[in-house]
């Protein structure tokens, strides 16, 4: 991706990864940090508390969630679940290293800590942590547990458990925290909000992604509750998403820059329909409530798809908005040329992580249907996912790299 010489305004150095560099500019250097001397390296703990933020975790949660797409890809061939996995520990291992910087960051200024969790836009990614543990979960699931003994169902079981309940509290904390301490304004809102909720409604798509593999005894209330939580958090969205469209209608489009987050509004729809027919699909038959209604099984796996088809051209609206603001703001005529104004930041992993809701959505409605047709669609669909999931890992490379080479020495 080439840079074009365009004005300041419309192009900003890709030294921040984080959204709120766009939005803010905040390429400067902030007020209470340190002046190195010329020639000098910047010092890592003053990099982390001005280039690192839990945005970061936007990286993880996609390369998780791209790794649970290739698991659920329709048209295997062999090496595929290969390929799948080697994503899967290096994202593990991306993480597990994203921790012990993060771990670095609020040791060395403990007040950073309150301050991330309450100053937008940084306060809205919290919920990316929890995001990129819910596809851990899941990927074991899908990788390890074929491989291992049942002890691993076991473990999965109690990260499920312990998942939903840390989620459910610290979504609750986090909005009570966010409607009192965070200075912002529903008008100014941003696609980031939807984190606020997001982890709290992935809980019932690692319900339907490790139900169908667990005892029958203990496949129920996973079932029951991720039916729940996923209520929670599609009617939450629904709530969110009103006050998105108004900002919209107030102010417009996103900041060039931006609009390639936009996209996180498709997993509102795109994971409530993996949910409902994922936990459909692992309905244990004659037991418990359905031992006193045999035909529940049926009914109930018919309204989840036909829900979800309900659901799947509200998905494809949502996404074809995204999609024309993003390429109409990719290029601007400027002073008689036509120019790039946009630049990388973590926003662009919203490309990825909502768009496998919405592919994983596509390929259950096919599994049911029996429509080999469909189950096409969502393998092109997965190959569109590979394709910018590597543009994005490509650019968040590039611009790692230069910061730590290029722009971590100041002076000459």
């Amino acid at each position: 991706m080439t840079e074009p010489n365009v004005p300041p305004a419309m192009a900003h150095e890709e030294t921040d990864l984080s959204p709120s560099a766009t939005e803010d500019m905040a390429t400067q250097t902030p007020p209470n940090s340190k002046n190195p001397a010329k020639g000098s390296r910047v010092e890592l703990s003053q990099w982390l508390d001005e280039k690192f933020d839990w945005s970061w975790f936007t990286a993880t949660q996609s390369t998780g969630g791209f790794a649970i797409a290739l698991a659920e890809c329709p048209k295997q061939f062999h090496g595929l679940q290969t390929i799948g996995t080697i994503v899967f520990v290096a994202n593990l291992i991306v993480f597990l290293s994203f921790n012990a910087l993060m771990i670095i960051r609020f040791s060395t200024n403990p007040g950073r800590l309150r301050r991330s969790l309450t100053v937008a836009p940084e306060c809205f990614f919290f919920g990316s942590y929890w995001l990129t543990i819910a596809g851990i979960i899941m990927c074991m699931q899908r990788y390890g547990a074929p491989h291992v003994g049942d002890w691993l169902l076991v473990v999965v079981r109690i990260l499920f458990w312990t998942y939903a309940a840390v989620t459910f509290v610290s979504t609750s904390l986090h909005f009570v925290v966010v409607f009192e301490y965070t200075t912002v304004s529903a008008i100014d809102m941003s696609p980031a909000w939807f984190f606020l909720i997001f982890n709290s409604m992935l809980t019932g798509t690692v319900a339907a992604n490790i139900a169908p593999a667990q005892p029958p005894d203990q496949r129920w209330p996973i079932i029951i509750a991720g039916v729940a939580y996923q209520g929670l958090g599609w009617l939450v969205s629904m709530l969110i998403l009103s006050w998105f469209f108004g900002r919209m209608m107030e102010k417009g489009w996103p900041e060039p820059s931006m609009t390639p987050s936009l996209f996180i509004t498709i997993g509102t729809a795109g994971y409530t329909i993996v949910a409902l027919i994922g936990l459909a699909q692992a309905i244990p038959n004659n037991h418990g409530y359905f031992e006193k209604h045999p035909m529940a099984p049926e009914i109930l796996r018919i309204v989840a798809t036909w829900t979800g088809i309900f659901m799947w051209l509200f998905n494809f609206w949502l996404f074809s908005i995204a999609f024309l603001i993003t390429v109409a703001g990719s290029i601007r005529r400027q002073e008689g040329r036509w120019v790039f104004p946009m630049s990388f930041n973590n926003g662009w992993w919203a490309m990825i992580f909502p768009n496998v809701g919405f592919t994983l959505g596509t390929i259950y409605i096919g599994e049911e249907l029996e429509s080999n047709a469909i189950k096409w669609v969502g393998v092109g669909m997965i190959l569109v996912l590979a394709v910018f999931w590597m543009m994005d890992v490509f650019l968040m490379c590039r611009v790692m790299a230069r910061a730590v080479f290029q722009k971590s020495r100041v002076g000459p």
